[in-house]
């Protein structure tokens, strides 16, 4: 591969426009990733009932909606983190996970989708169960704080169209 082929630009182009192509892809990089390790700390904290860092994840006015209930703004998370069920899933043994997220963005917002499971504990098989399996869309929005999620919409990944809507809906064309 040639070096304009990796780079997407000529070696002759004038160091200054080659400095501004790279500085914007890396914002890009950096942006994707701070989305990604945002999306990676639902989990954690969530199941260590850190219902500051989980609201914190969020804007203001963000919105939840996991398909089962809403939750408006960071006091809804707060609480969704503190009530039932929830408390009864960590206290029972619970694990939230976020697969990887593909990533959007475009100046100071993003989508990013992927899947989610919630896993309970099943004592008397010594192990684990997945009790919700979800398609996930995230909506972000850059803030003087950092991303933060404005609206997240999670689908039971249970054969009906909803979930595949979603997934359709929020996916980026891939790259060429």
């Amino acid at each position: 591969m040639s070096r304009s082929d990796q780079t997407g630009q000529s070696p002759d182009e004038a160091p200054v426009d080659r400095l501004a192509a790279l500085e914007a892809r890396l914002t890009a990089l950096e942006d994707q990733l701070a989305i990604t390790r945002l999306m990676a700390t639902y989990g954690p904290s969530v199941d260590s009932l850190s219902a500051e860092i989980t609201a914190a994840l969020w804007a203001e006015d963000g919105c939840y909606d996991a398909g089962v209930d809403v939750f408006d703004g960071r006091d809804g998370l707060r609480r969704m983190v503190l009530t039932d069920p929830h408390q009864g899933f960590v206290l029972g043994g619970c694990a939230h996970i976020v697969s990887a997220p593909q990533v959007t963005v475009d100046g100071d917002t993003a989508v990013a989708v992927c899947h989610s499971q919630l896993l309970l504990r099943d004592e008397s098989a010594d192990g684990y169960r997945v009790w919700r399996v979800t398609a996930n869309r995230w909506e972000w929005a850059r803030t003087p704080n950092g991303w933060k999620v404005t609206a997240r919409t999670n689908r039971p990944l249970d054969g009906g169209e909803e979930a595949r809507e979603l997934f359709r809906a929020s996916l980026a064309e891939p790259e060429e």
